[in-house]
């Protein structure tokens, strides 16, 4: 009798729970989005443009989450998912067709803003930095909404816009030694001058960087009208095809990356802007090497107290005005560092992140090592002035334990290296 009651109560309360938990809501039925994208100066079909759908408030969710590269035991099976990710795509983006038509056929209801791009064209998030693109703020969007052509998808039904891409100007010219040789291979960065001043960087217009053809050469397209320079770095990271086993072998060396602008500057404050009108085409840039006058810094990196070298952590070559970073290397297994091709001036050199590690696995790359190291002990930050006129060696960069003052806080620390 007892466990007749007991299932006739379970069974009731079964019913109400079912009754009182209401039904899961259908997912919204899609919609389609079709169109044509042309081209404004010869009035024919843009071929093969890409077409994106913005979302007026899109997702803030990314495919890789910064925060959690370090810690996330399968770096692997993360790195895969995101690709497949980007691979699978959101029904929100496509390639227009030989005729310039394009369909989208499962579009989530809402309003969205049709983004257009084709090699040489202005788009609406040209002048864009590839961080402002990827993280689609409310800033960015507000940008877009100004010059996009907006939609609204309705359930159900089919919506059509045409899309007219406008000539956008050109930047072009040569990277080279002060020799005259050209300087092949070079990857060319475009910057485009803000109002307040700072120079910001600008992605290439494709997935594939620009980089120079045999003769040192290169061209920007599609830009709108503003003020631009160049900047380049010595080629000194280079991916090497061969022949056999290893045939594909990399060779990174950041510390050695000299950077020069457009028009021979060396340090980004002394940048002059190249004036680029609408639709103008301006060619000539120069950027060029220098061969003489650049020097050697090196020294070692060791923990204050015992003065051991530290066999973990990253040097920094910065201006000691804007504190930008002029060039960057890693400590060596044995405390070392260098930096090659420097040019005279002054500067702030500052490590960060030293610690004492314990290899696991045998890669012994600087990337092996950074992945395949357990940290020991830990140090703080260091920094020191420097003059250079002439190569400068032995230099010797203490790092105090953690919460201690940097060497540059103490009388000790505050001399200068002149050179």
């Amino acid at each position: 009798m007892k466990s007749s009651l007991l299932l006739f109560f379970c069974l009731t309360a079964s019913l109400l729970a079912q009754q009182s938990t209401p039904p899961a809501a259908a997912p919204p039925v899609p919609g389609q989005v079709t169109g044509r994208v042309f081209c404004q100066d010869t009035g024919l079909p843009a071929r093969f443009a890409g077409v994106q759908l913005l979302a007026e408030k899109p997702s803030q969710t990314p495919l890789i989450d910064p925060t959690t590269l370090g810690k996330n035991p399968d770096l692997a099976k993360l790195m895969a998912s995101a690709i497949t990710a980007a691979m699978k795509g959101s029904n929100l983006s496509t390639v227009t067709a030989i005729d310039g038509t394009f369909s989208l056929d499962k579009v989530a209801p809402g309003t969205y803003y049709v983004i257009a791009q084709l090699a040489g064209y202005r788009s609406p998030v040209t002048g864009f930095s590839q961080m402002e693109k990827m993280k689609a703020d409310a800033d960015t969007v507000a940008a877009i909404e100004s010059v996009a052509e907006k939609i609204v998808v309705q359930p159900g039904a089919s919506t059509s816009v045409n899309i007219e891409l406008e000539r956008g100007a050109t930047l072009s010219g040569a990277v080279t030694y002060d020799d005259g040789s050209p300087a092949p291979g070079v990857t060319p960065v475009l910057l485009l001058r803000q109002k307040d001043g700072k120079w910001k960087e600008l992605p290439p217009a494709t997935m594939l960087p620009t980089v120079t053809d045999d003769r040192g050469q290169f061209r920007f397209c599609g830009l709108a009208a503003g003020q631009y320079a160049v900047k380049a770095a010595l080629p000194t990271s280079q991916a090497l095809l061969g022949v056999g086993p290893s045939a594909i072998s990399m060779h990174v060396n950041p510390g050695d990356a000299l950077v020069v602008y457009s028009g021979g500057a060396l340090r980004e404050k002394d940048v002059k802007p190249i004036e680029v009108g609408d639709g103008e085409q301006h060619d000539g840039v120069e950027v060029v090497f220098p061969i003489n006058g650049l020097h050697t810094i090196s020294g070692s990196v060791v923990a204050k107290f015992d003065n051991h070298a530290v066999n973990s952590g990253t040097v920094v070559l910065e201006d000691p005005d804007s504190k930008a970073a002029v060039r960057t290397a890693m400590v060596g297994e044995d405390g070392a560092f260098r930096l090659n091709y420097v040019p005279e001036g002054s500067y702030l050199l500052t490590v960060s992140g030293a610690a004492d590690t314990e290899q696991h696995g045998g890669d012994s790359s600087d990337f092996g090592r950074l992945l395949n190291s357990k940290t020991i002990k830990s140090y703080g930050s260091a920094e020191m002035p420097l003059t250079l006129t002439s190569d400068a060696t032995g230099i010797v960069l203490q790092v105090p334990d953690e919460g201690q003052k940097k060497p540059a806080d103490t009388p000790e620390g505050k001399s200068n290296w002149n050179r």
